[in-house]
């Protein structure tokens, strides 16, 4: 395999070192046996962040900072990257798949002329995997060109574990790229978001497939039985105006990672998948036998769920589990 050093682009939320970067590293450490893996952090007074990340990762870590770059902007930070990364003859370069890293992506790669394959959920000597066709197939891609940009779905990867050893070094480059036409004034975060979700170790989510709004009952009774549980959707069932924006769970919604994940009538696509599966233990529920979702899933049942539920919430009760 070509040696290809691995530039990670870091994502900052609220000034913390999100969980999705750590990821990366552990992708990294499956792709970049051959090459030096760095992290390229992109802000403005971001030193303590810079030295987080090398400490807790052991990495090199090259920051690029400019009053410009202080919030995120596809102009702006593409061609800051490109500065450092033009001159790499052959590189992957790592980006979480989140609103920023398949916003990035396809300018960095049409800048760097290399290829650009979003949604990685596995890799294995060389080919990326990943989910297609709303997850029902796996698409496996060899990258042929010497630059290669690569978006990770966020859960797909466990974050990488602090290291014990020498922390890596931290580079400050003045990014020389100050077009004014693309500072960006601020980031407006939304009115409400479910820490609920955040923190819950037992999550039941509905999707679509529970067939109406009054069944929304069923999914409040299932999730009562659960000692600190919160009540997540799918985008489809916000769009139906089911549930709240807060409480949706996926790529455009909120990622998750409690010990259990019941997810009901949700049929598995890739969006929703990115955004729960780093849970422990996964359980569906859905009449279609060939949903996506049981490829994902520990445990399945095969069942409408206005049928099913009210036998094991009675199951439940009976038994007094709790």
């Amino acid at each position: 395999m070509e040696k290809r050093n691995i530039y990670m682009i870091a994502e900052i939320r609220k000034g913390l070192i999100t969980q999705e970067t750590y990821e990366l590293l552990s992708f990294a450490g499956v792709i970049g046996k051959r090459g030096k893996t760095v992290f390229l952090l992109l802000g403005n007074n971001i030193e303590g962040q810079a030295r987080e990340i090398s400490q807790k990762s052991g990495c090199d870590t090259i920051v690029l900072f400019g009053r410009y770059l202080e919030h995120y902007n596809p102009l702006s930070y593409s061609h800051a990257i490109e500065e450092i990364l033009q001159q790499e003859a052959a590189a992957w370069v790592c980006l979480p798949h989140t609103s920023m890293g398949y916003d990035l992506a396809p300018r960095l790669a049409v800048m760097l002329k290399a290829a650009c394959i979003t949604g990685v959920e596995s890799a294995c000597d060389g080919s990326l995997s990943r989910p297609i066709h709303s997850g029902r197939f796996i698409e496996e891609i060899v990258p042929k060109t010497p630059r290669v940009v690569v978006t990770v779905l966020p859960g797909a990867f466990h974050p990488c574990e602090e290291t014990s050893g020498p922390a890596g070094s931290v580079t400050m480059k003045r990014a020389a790229f100050s077009d004014v036409s693309s500072l960006t004034l601020g980031i407006s975060e939304p009115v409400q978001r479910d820490s609920a979700l955040r923190d819950a170790e037992v999550i039941v989510s509905a999707g679509r497939g529970i067939g109406k709004k009054g069944n929304i009952s069923l999914i409040k009774r299932l999730a009562a039985i659960f000692p600190g549980s919160a009540i997540g959707a799918s985008r489809s069932a916000c769009d139906l105006g089911w549930f709240e924006r807060r409480q949706q769970i996926g790529t455009t919604g909120q990622t998750v990672s409690p010990r259990l994940y019941i997810a009901c009538g949700i049929s598995g696509a890739f969006q929703h998948l990115s955004g729960m599966r780093g849970a422990q233990t996964i359980v569906a529920i859905n009449r279609d036998p060939r949903a996506p979702i049981f490829q994902v899933a520990h445990y399945g049942i095969v069942e409408d769920l206005e049928t099913f539920i009210p036998l094991l919430i009675g199951e439940w009760k009976e038994k007094k589990y709790f």
